[in-house]
């Protein structure tokens, strides 16, 4: 409870300090200081329950906690650009939500030790997840930002943003990160799990290449026709949203109704 509450004050800290730092630079060595402390932190309580439990042996719990700790990273990374740092910030704060399921988790002693194989699977799904669910923020800013133009409320816009263009190839740089991150995971997925409906995975792999085949789809169009506004959104937030289901919603049906366990 006090570490989850500690890493939660330390993300939600980082993110607001982060994004008043837009506006007043000497605000910006104490950002980086508490997002690192912050991921320093949450690096040893996953490193600890690996130990603890088998490592990457995560269930539901776990597997937000360490998205978390995926997405914290992203937003560093993110954050070095300042004209990106309310995306950043954004990611940030959901980190602290995430967090916040550190220390949770079921201890499931039926699992075996996983070899680095399924480490491997598991590590490129939480940076395909990652990548994908900061497009998909992306996209919600987008359709803030266009409502405000049409509504010609331009005085009203947080001179923090991005302008559209800037934002959208933002957008499709990390859709085309986080597509080679779910295309390699759906490859060591297919090599190293030996039996899908023994399982129960059949139902995770069918959606993981529903929303596969959405990105992929996504990404033609912007090459091949130019792809960009709205239906560009609406194939984002639709795609992440199945992958939301494959990943966590399979895991809470496995878990919690089953009460069976996988990675």
């Amino acid at each position: 409870m006090i570490l989850a509450l500690t890493l939660f004050l330390l993300y939600a800290a980082s993110a607001w300090v982060m994004l008043r730092s837009v506006g007043n630079r000497r605000l910006e060595p104490l950002g980086w200081a508490l997002i690192l402390f912050a991921i320093v932190g949450h690096s040893d309580a996953i490193v600890h329950t690996t130990r603890l439990h088998g490592a990457f042996s995560i269930g539901l719990l776990e597997a937000i906690s360490l998205l978390a700790w995926t997405l914290a990273v992203l937003a560093c990374l993110i954050s070095i650009d300042r004209q990106n740092r309310v995306l950043g910030s954004i990611l940030m704060a959901s980190a602290a939500l995430g967090s916040t399921m550190t220390g949770f988790g079921h201890t499931y002693a039926e699992a075996s030790a996983p070899g680095w194989e399924l480490s491997a699977h598991i590590l490129l799904s939480m940076a395909a997840a990652a990548l994908l669910f900061a497009a998909a923020v992306t996209a919600l800013l987008l359709v803030f930002l266009e409502r405000r133009l049409r509504s010609r409320r331009l005085a009203d816009l947080p001179s923090a943003l991005p302008p559209l263009d800037a934002l959208e190839r933002v957008m499709f740089r990390l859709i085309g990160a986080g597509f080679t991150f779910l295309t390699l995971a759906l490859f060591t997925g297919f090599v190293f799990v030996t039996n899908l409906f023994t399982q129960l995975l059949l139902q995770k792999t069918v959606l993981s290449l529903i929303a596969w085949l959405l990105f992929g789809v996504l990404l033609i169009g912007r090459v091949r026709f130019g792809w960009r506004g709205r239906s560009a959104v609406q194939w984002t937030l639709s795609g992440f949203a199945v992958l939301a289901v494959a990943y966590f919603g399979s895991k809470f049906v496995l878990e919690y109704l089953y009460g069976e366990h996988w990675g």
